[in-house]
């Protein structure tokens, strides 16, 4: 029994002695850098962090066409919406197939525009460059 209370006590000891590293943040393990450069990324410095941006292009899809009257619906995303009389592109598998530009009205997150050239489709993609 004795024993047992002193090799306890000796680990409490142990781990009243042991104190927490100031540069790491509570709750948080260090993360280990490397220290050989050919292991640093590409475009990265030894000791920088990466940057990271918002996308804050404006692409959307389109949902409704009539080519008769040469108008579509275009759906964006919440987190960015175009502006009136602002010219887009349209896509279909990675080529431009035309240009719309952005005439309104706009109802939460979708908005019409008027077809300028070519041709265009329900499901294409609708972005700036």
């Amino acid at each position: 029994m004795r024993f047992a209370v002193l090799l306890f006590s000796l680990f409490l000891a142990g781990c009243a002695l042991s104190k927490p590293d100031p540069t790491a943040s509570t709750g948080q393990a260090k993360t280990a850098r490397p220290t050989n450069p050919a292991a640093v990324g590409r475009g990265q410095k030894g000791g920088s962090r990466p940057e990271v941006t918002l996308d804050e292009a404006v692409l959307g899809t389109v949902v409704s066409v009539n080519p008769a009257l040469r108008f579509l619906v275009m759906d964006f995303p919440v987190r960015k919406l175009p502006v009136l009389e602002q010219r887009l592109n349209v896509y279909r598998n990675g080529q431009k197939v035309g240009e719309v530009k952005v005439t309104g009205p706009g109802r939460d997150t979708t908005i019409a525009g008027d077809i300028m050239v070519g041709e265009v489709r329900v499901g294409d993609e609708v972005r700036e460059d």
